[in-house]
């Protein structure tokens, strides 16, 4: 009797043990509460900091202030309510600006002025947002050394490979950049520079000279130096993001070099918090390639 009620039991609850586990339940993601818009730029003041530097025009000119104004009108249609520039937060960018709207200074050559000031301007922004951020880069000359010293202080057999493949990669950037300029206006070099293909290659550059070149024999140098990158560009997203935290319907328009824009707008794409919206849609056309 004891038997035929034990195996009565187990019967009634086996299906219960044997029944799988509910499934975890993935949380949802956060709500965008911003639009961001990454404008990579050149240098309109090459301050000559990077390997390769393309050169500008003097964009003090007639003819390039009245392309940088087209310009403006064209990404005022975003309606930016935060026009977020490549400096520090420490400096006095926005002391530069108020002096700038009440008159007393004129805009400078640099991007930041001329179409971060202009845009802010524009919107009638009481300040822009510095978003800049300060990372140690290990520099050319750190990794020459480093292979170097991997040598024994001898000639090392991939450096003629490494700095082959950093002409072809910066070199020809470098000249398609200053021949658009020649052949276009400002609005539509920036076109071209905002396009995947565009930011591809110079992020390219990041990758494949810094990581797979300076990655022969073990030398780890050009992996830290991209990771450095990696960071101080983590760095100005989240300088980017703590612009809207407390805010809801912000429309961001960040104006950065544009090594930089393919590392954030990756970061923007990916974030639960904002919502990248496409620079080429307040941009002209990209014309050809100049022959």
């Amino acid at each position: 009797m004891i038997r035929t009620a034990l195996v009565a039991a187990l019967a009634a609850i086996g299906p219960l043990a044997l029944s799988p586990a509910a499934p975890a339940q993935t949380p949802p993601r956060p709500e965008p509460v911003a639009e961001i818009l990454i404008l990579g730029t050149y240098h309109f003041a090459n301050p000559g900091r990077d390997r390769y530097n393309a050169q500008a025009d003097d964009m003090l000119s007639p003819r390039r202030q009245a392309e940088i104004e087209a310009l403006a009108d064209r990404l005022a249609e975003f309606r930016p309510t935060i026009v977020a520039v490549e400096a520090d937060p420490g400096s006095d960018i926005n002391e530069r600006y108020a002096d700038w709207r009440a008159g007393e200074a004129e805009l400078t050559v640099n991007e930041r002025q001329q179409i971060g000031f202009r845009l802010a301007g524009m919107m009638d922004l009481d300040s822009v947002a510095p978003v800049d951020a300060s990372h140690r880069f290990m520099a050319y000359e750190d990794l020459l050394l480093a292979y170097r010293e991997l040598a024994g202080g001898g000639p090392d057999p991939h450096l003629a490979e490494v700095e082959a493949a950093s002409d072809a990669l910066g070199r020809g950037f470098t000249a398609e950049t200053e021949a658009r300029q020649a052949a276009h206006t400002v609005g539509e070099v920036l076109a071209w520079m905002n396009t995947d293909a565009a930011l591809d290659a110079n992020h390219d550059f990041y990758l494949a000279y810094s990581i797979r070149r300076w990655g022969a024999d073990g030398n780890a140098g050009g992996a830290h130096t991209v990771g450095n990158w990696y960071t101080r560009n983590i760095l100005i997203f989240q300088n980017i993001l703590k612009q809207v935290e407390d805010r809801q319907g912000d429309r961001v328009l960040v104006v950065v070099g544009q090594g930089h824009a393919a590392i954030l707008r990756h970061l923007a794409d990916q974030s639960p918090w904002v919502t990248l919206v496409n620079p080429l849609d307040y941009l002209p056309e990209v014309p050809d390639a100049p022959e």
